[in-house]
């Protein structure tokens, strides 16, 4: 594995980080993370991914990425402008896009906006939109600009103990530590008296708006390539409602199911990495698919 970094808008002096296979040229696998993960998360099942170059980014704010300038936020839709703006300076053509949690609805996002450049999505753990109902517009937007408020009055942590940050991530997320690690250090910098984040303190904020219900049918409908789903039997409930609110919005669309959580694909990389391949349409009974909805 290597690390890499790339300037998606050649004006703005910001760049992405990245983990890729081998000496790389251009990948034909991009990978997203989750929220507050990183590019490392990938690390396990890139380890059997054989196939194709593949490269895993750290999204802006996290990991070993540039943080966004002051006075800018982390609005989702920026996240799929960052991809957007990369995908188109780097002239990248049939990918196969593969994002979990965070990174798989900004991969929805991006298919539906570019899909002359996608031509494969894979989702773990991440189907449709997190969506609010109308009525709670100002609900959000308050929450938003008073997080953002508070914010301002806080320092960085720092913490003198790297092994009880791996502990307490593993707990959160229910894996086992040697996992948790991966997404831990490279998250991590060292500093007088420790470590503190990488990641960028206003990450964490909440978005002054969500989607509506109706703009997740309107992005679904306009996917147009192969789309494999992949949960995890102990994963996100939610997940599973948007499959039954929207799963028809995407008739292309398999679904499987492997044991394991949210992190599915950092606890059976192999299975994965099979879904990925297309080797599950040949054997789904071992793999656990149900096929079209």
């Amino acid at each position: 594995m290597i690390n890499v970094r790339f300037q998606p808008n050649r004006d703005i002096p910001f760049e992405l980080a990245g983990v890729a296979t081998g000496e790389f040229a251009s990948p034909s696998l991009l990978a997203l993370h989750g929220w507050l993960d990183n590019a490392a998360s990938f690390l396990p099942l890139f380890d059997y991914w054989q196939n194709q170059q593949a490269l895993a980014l750290d999204f802006a704010g996290h990991g070993l990425s540039d943080h966004r300038a002051p006075g800018a936020w982390y609005y989702f839709t920026e996240y799929v402008a960052d991809i957007v703006a990369l995908l188109e300076s780097e002239n990248w053509h049939d990918i196969h896009l593969v994002g979990h949690s965070m990174g798989g609805f900004v991969a929805q996002v991006v298919a539906a906006v570019c899909p002359e450049r996608i031509s494969r999505l894979t989702l773990i753990e991440a189907f449709g939109l997190w969506v609010n109902p109308d009525s709670h517009f100002v609900d959000q937007l308050k929450k938003a600009i008073t997080d953002r408020r508070n914010l301002a009055g806080k320092r960085a942590p720092v913490y003198s103990d790297k092994e009880r940050l791996v502990r307490l991530r593993a707990d959160k997320s229910n894996l086992n530590p040697e996992l948790a690690r991966f997404i831990v250090e490279r998250n991590l910098m060292p500093v007088e008296r420790g470590y503190t984040w990488t990641v960028d303190a206003r990450v964490r904020l909440a978005s002054p708006f969500r989607f509506t219900a109706e703009q997740a049918t309107d992005m679904l409908k306009n996917i147009q390539c192969p789309v494999d789903l992949i949960l995890g039997e102990q994963g996100t409930t939610e997940i599973s409602q948007g499959l039954a609110l929207w799963g028809a919005c995407v008739p292309q669309l398999q679904v499987h199911r492997l044991p394991g959580g949210h992190h599915v694909h950092m606890e059976q990389p192999e299975q994965v990495a099979q879904i990925m391949s297309g080797v599950a349409e040949k054997s789904r009974s071992i793999l656990g698919s149900t096929g079209p909805i």
